[in-house]
């Protein structure tokens, strides 16, 4: 049996719910205590779901990666918060890695079966654990449907209205939503800066072509069999003035 902890202090009403607590209790009795410290990743995204952890101490920051492979932070967790319960509906895969941010970072680990034994003998665990699913999709909806819209609007070139948007701070935005707008926010710049670099490609290739176009002129000129006959006839009358 582990050591008994100080109360944690839960990230949201969801999680100083029932289930919440059975899982910290079940985890101080069952599970095993870790301790990461700055920058030590507990899970990563890819890899196997078997088990669960329970945050006692400290922050875990929750980032996922884009086609790019750029990581996006898209939540920080605080002590009480449940990592990974997302396993006990069934996902065999991590879908977000998971690091410590600052040190001494303390958890708890709890198998999926034994994390399973203790909801099913709690009718309220059961129902706060639906209520996280629940929540969970929405916000999933509510990504959805940002990242579509920043789509279309990057897509149609309207550069001015994807600022706008990634602009907008509400007190009611999910923060996958806030992930969504820092990642296009990203993306913005970038776009921006190859625009720029190609405005700087295109005045140097205009300055060539001018440039080409002048010579070009210069040789015609040169080659004109009129241009040619002055030229002679200049330089007759320079050797004369020469010779006079």
């Amino acid at each position: 049996m582990l050591p008994p902890t100080k109360p944690a202090t839960p990230t949201t009403a969801d999680q100083s719910s029932d289930l919440a607590v059975i899982l910290r209790n079940g985890a101080r009795e069952q599970g095993q205590s870790i301790t990461l410290n700055d920058g030590d990743d507990l899970i990563h995204e890819g890899e196997v779901s078997d088990r669960i952890y329970v945050l006692e101490a400290g922050e875990i920051t929750v980032s996922i990666k884009n086609q790019s492979g750029d990581s996006t932070t898209v939540a920080t967790l605080k002590p009480g918060a449940v990592i990974g319960e997302m396993t006990l509906f069934g996902e065999t895969r991590r879908s977000a890695t998971c690091s410590a941010k600052g040190n001494n970072v303390q958890l708890i680990s709890l198998e999926n079966e034994t994390a399973l034994l203790l909801i099913d003998s709690n009718i309220k665990a059961r129902n706060a654990l639906v209520k996280e699913l629940t929540k969970r999709s929405r916000s999933m909806l509510q990504y959805i449907n940002e990242f579509s819209y920043l789509t279309r609007l990057i897509s149609s070139g309207d550069l001015a209205r994807v600022q706008s948007q990634i602009n907008i701070e509400k007190p009611t935005d999910d923060a996958t939503v806030k992930a969504a707008r820092k990642e296009f926010a990203t993306m913005l710049a970038r776009i921006k800066e190859r625009e720029a670099e190609l405005q700087d490609k295109i005045q140097l290739l205009t300055i060539e072509i001018d440039h080409a176009r002048a010579a070009k002129e210069v040789d015609s000129i040169e080659n004109d069999p009129i241009f040619q006959q002055l030229k002679n006839k200049s330089g007759s009358l320079r050797d004369r003035l020469r010779g006079a």
